[in-house]
């Protein structure tokens, strides 16, 4: 079923329209799954009683519109899609077409209930305005985008669209111009109309068709001088390249007229805008540090110019009247704490056509004429980054280069880079954390430096005459911006700092109680970032802060750590479900991944609390998570954590202990495997209970530890359990394995009966049939047909790849090392072989003893024929490269 909530309200594919339980599914859609309490008293806070009111709701829905909500103890989510949600998904990836060709009118177009609360009527208007706007954006970028390609009529049409959007306001100012230059640039018949609009705001367009159209044209960074007179710094400046040049691109394009390097305090934003500044023609800096208002900017600015405002006029008149069409970029710094005052900034723009600004501050500054640069931290090294490339990096760059004005002696060293990038990763690239950590070198070793950073702010901080009073300390810079917040933006931004690892906005609803405008609010303000795929993070010392602030709410603390859990245990079982049916497990094996540290951090917390069972019941459904993306050794740590503490219920045990022995025997630790596995089993039969599951992986230990007989034995059992009990999943892996056994004592014919049998039931199954395949493709390389065994081993890679079942591609690679010996392109054969080793050691999987031995015996051969010294360059060659490149390499001679 799928949720209309633009243009309108109606569930399509259901016979469902009572507009507040409809609602109630667009809130929930949009904004995430919420505790009853919170949706009673946003839906029902007028009613006599709003939980019962809610109930009433929910029985309806769950009676009219079965499969709509889905219950996850006290919380609630929608499981239906919904069209506003997918627009904002698609902005959020950068696809601005999709997003504007989905937009189909204003968010719940025409629904009115005359028994709304304030604060569900507050949530609609500003969901409505939030979206047109951000569809409206979307639109314009488009339109610039076509007539800068010299498309302009297109580029009208856009423009058309999105000036008389709706469910948008009238445009702003900055808007009003960039839309009648593109109407007029592509001749548009709505121009004369736009125009007369903005007359009444009294905006006027003077240009020509002619200087329209060169307008929207990208413009080349044109030649620059150096500008003297601007503040000194009694440092060098390190890093930045990228965002230098975004930076002078963007004020050498006609269209930028205000641009606002944005981000937390300490991030840099001054320092980048002086070494900009200085490429520039002429140009003003104004620090707005000690400036109470806007009102005092004409002085400021003039003093800096040396111009003298006459005293007869108003000082911004008398500003205006005296820049009048120079060429100035003004730099404005600091200008966080004078919002307010910011519409003075169009006028000045208006009335003086060739002046830019260059803002710096915390917070965007919300007018339609800004364009904004998001800064974040420097750069640091990759964990396996040779030390010589580590070093040049901005973020040890910077920490070096200051550490040794701090103590001339120091050079930095090979043992030095670990604890230098764990100071990085702590102050999240900040180059004041920076600078202030390499000051204590004089006293202390990056070692040292790193593990006080990690137990308190308080470390970082200084004193000198030379530093700016709100850089002495990390503290007192995230000090400014919590003043400045509002009581719901503080107690959001404190929720969100149990997060480890970045967000969803469904996550930060769940979890925060979170909703569009307040999540928009805190990127404004520099609080949190957009990351990739819709996610958002947190600088790491705005973390640390934010996480203090939370600590010291111990009940709300308590709240929001227990919603994290409930948001952690409902993501893990989606995902659990989602792969069972087989529905984009790639998407889903992604996400997890996104969310690991997440994760990891409910779990602490549950085995800290004695809640062990519920651990590893998450732990449990994450079983293909570990598997597929090689975290075996990472689920045995929490299988150990919980069978340690030895108060686990009987259910809880057998199937801790099965899940361990499951992750044991991927790592090939295969007495272990079994020693858990025959334990779980013991307790199964002690309760007269049939677990297949457990006998199917007691066969493919017995497997690897040789023995035959007992494999198949297990494996016919599990068959003959899983049959039973009607799960034809099991069945098809039973099969599978079994056909495996029948290959290694040389019974061809029954094999490969049997793995097409499993294979045919897992397609009908619709996936998970990568497995399948490579028994088929290892079974006609034994029967010397490698072209059908290349072929089943090409659908293999292909699938695994699209799945993102990583796990099995060292199998795969392996196999395709095999085809291409037998083909006697033993170089070839030898570099997969060494791409293979390598992925195994990534997934940390190794082969037995006598694994090897037996692989062994095929690379003899090969190692004759090229020679060692060859084989080693072709093997080196296979194990430096990716994953990526390994699966491109051996498939590039495929049909």
């Amino acid at each position: 079923m799928h949720l209309k909530t633009l243009g309108g309200l109606a569930l399509q594919g259901a016979a469902y329209s009572r507009p507040k339980s409809l609602l109630l599914l667009a809130y929930l859609g949009l904004e995430g799954e919420r505790p009853r309490h919170v949706l009673s008293e946003v839906f029902f806070g007028q009613a006599a009683d709003p939980l019962g009111s809610l109930r009433s709701t929910l029985r309806r829905l769950r009676r009219e519109a079965p499969g709509t909500l889905e219950a996850d103890g006290d919380r609630l989510r929608a499981c239906v899609t919904c069209d506003a949600s997918r627009v904002l998904s698609h902005l959020d990836e950068g696809e601005l077409e999709v997003s504007v060709d989905l937009y189909t009118g204003p968010f719940l177009a025409g629904v009115h209930l005359p028994d709304a609360g304030v604060e569900l009527e507050e949530w609609i208007f500003a969901t409505r305005e939030f979206i047109a706007a951000q569809v409206r954006g979307a639109l314009m970028t488009l339109a610039e985008r076509g007539a800068a390609r010299g498309d302009f009529a297109a580029g009208a049409t856009l423009a058309e669209r999105a000036c008389w959007l709706p469910g948008a306001a009238d445009p702003e100012p900055e808007q009003f111009a960039r839309l009648l230059t593109l109407l007029l640039a592509g001749q548009s018949p709505l121009f004369g109309r736009l125009r007369q609009q903005a007359r009444d705001y009294e905006i006027e367009l003077t240009l020509t068709l002619e200087e329209a159209r060169q307008t929207l044209f990208k413009s080349e960074l044109s030649a620059a001088l150096v500008r003297p007179g601007l503040p000194l710094r009694g440092t060098s400046f390190v890093g930045r390249a990228k965002e230098r040049a975004e930076i002078l691109r963007s004020l050498a394009r006609p269209e930028v007229r205000l641009l606002t390097l944005v981000g937390p305090g300490g991030i840099g934003k001054t320092r980048l805008a002086l070494e900009v500044a200085q490429q520039q023609g002429e140009v003003v800096f104004v620090s707005l540090e000690a400036t109470a208002s806007l009102a005092s900017l004409p002085g400021s600015i003039a003093d800096a110019l040396g111009l003298i405002l006459p005293a007869e006029q108003p000082p911004f008149e008398a500003l205006l009247s005296a820049l009048g069409v120079r060429p100035i970029l003004i730099v404005l710094d600091s200008a966080e704490h004078l919002l307010v005052g910011a519409p003075y900034l169009t006028t000045l723009l208006l009335a003086c056509p060739r002046i830019k600004l260059l803002v710096t501050s915390r917070e965007r500054l919300g007018l339609e004429e800004e364009w904004a640069l998001t800064l974040s931290g420097l750069g640091l090294p990759e964990v396996n980054t040779s030390f010589e490339a580590a070093r040049e990096t901005e973020a040890v760059h910077l920490f070096a280069q200051r550490a040794k004005r701090a103590r001339l002696s120091f050079d930095l060293t090979p043992d030095d880079l670990p604890p230098v990038r764990r100071i990085g990763e702590l102050v999240g690239g900040s180059p004041l954390g920076l600078e202030l950590a390499a000051a204590w070198v004089k006293l202390m070793s990056p070692a040292e430096i790193a593990g006080e950073i990690g137990r308190s702010l308080d470390f970082l901080e200084a004193a000198g005459e030379d530093i700016p009073a709100r850089h002495h300390s990390v503290r007192a810079v995230f000090e400014q911006t919590w003043a400045r917040l509002t009581p719901a933006e503080a107690q959001t931004f404190a929720r969100l700092s149990v997060f480890r690892g970045g967000f969803t906005r469904e996550a930060a609803g769940a979890v925060a109680g979170t909703n569009l405008p307040l999540l928009a609010a805190l990127v404004d303000k520099s609080l949190i970032r957009v990351a990739e795929h819709g996610r958002y993070d947190i600088h790491a010392l705005l973390q640390q802060f934010a996480r203090e602030r939370l600590a010291g709410q111990a009940q709300d603390e308590e709240r929001t750590l227990s919603a994290r859990g409930g948001y952690v245990l409902g993501v893990c079982h989606q995902f659990q479900t989602a792969i069972r049916q087989n529905q984009d497990s790639r998407h889903w094996l992604e996400r997890m991944d996104d969310d690991v540290e997440n994760i990891r951090g409910a779990l602490t917390r549950w085995f800290e609390r004695g809640q062990a069972e519920v651990a590893l019941h998450c732990v449990s459904k994450l079983r293909n998570f570990w598997i597929r993306t090689g975290r075996t050794h990472e689920a045995r740590r929490w299988y150990a954590l919980g069978l340690s503490r030895g108060d686990l219920g009987p259910e809880a045990l057998e199937q801790a202990l099965h899940a361990d022995g499951e992750m044991a025997r991927n790592m090939h630790d295969y007495a272990a495997a079994k020693r858990q596995l025959e334990a779980s089993l013991a307790l199964t039969e002690s309760r007269g209970g049939v677990v297949p599951l457990t006998a199917l992986h007691l066969g493919l230990v017995a497997s690897g530890l040789g023995d035959l007989q007992a494999a198949r034995d297990y494996y016919r059992r599990a068959l003959e359990e899983f049959r039973v009990t009607g799960e034809q999943a099991g069945v098809a892996s039973s099969l599978n394995n079994l056909g495996a056994v029948q290959m290694q004592l040389k019974d061809f014919s029954g094999a490969r009966n049997t793995f097409e049998e499993s294979l045919r039931l897992k397609r009908e199954l619709g996936g998970d049939v990568e497995a399948a395949l490579i028994n088929l493709a290892t079974l006609h390389q034994k029967l010397n047909n490698e072209v059908l065994s290349a072929d089943y081993l090409t659908q293999a890679l292909k699938g695994l790849l699209e799945t993102g079942h990583y796990s099995l591609i060292p199998d795969a690679l392996e196999g395709f090392g095999f085809v291409f010996a037998r083909q006697k392109n033993v170089r070839r054969a030898a570099v997969l072989w060494g791409a293979t080793e390598a992925q195994r050691k990534a997934l940390n999987v190794s082969l037995t003893a006598d694994e090897w031995s037996e692989f062994g015996k095929e690379l003899t051969p090969i190692r004759t024929a090229l020679g060692e010294m060859s084989f080693a360059d072709a093997w080196n060659e296979g194990h430096a490269m990716t994953l990526e490149q390994a699966v491109a390499y051996a498939l590039e001679l495929q049909p």
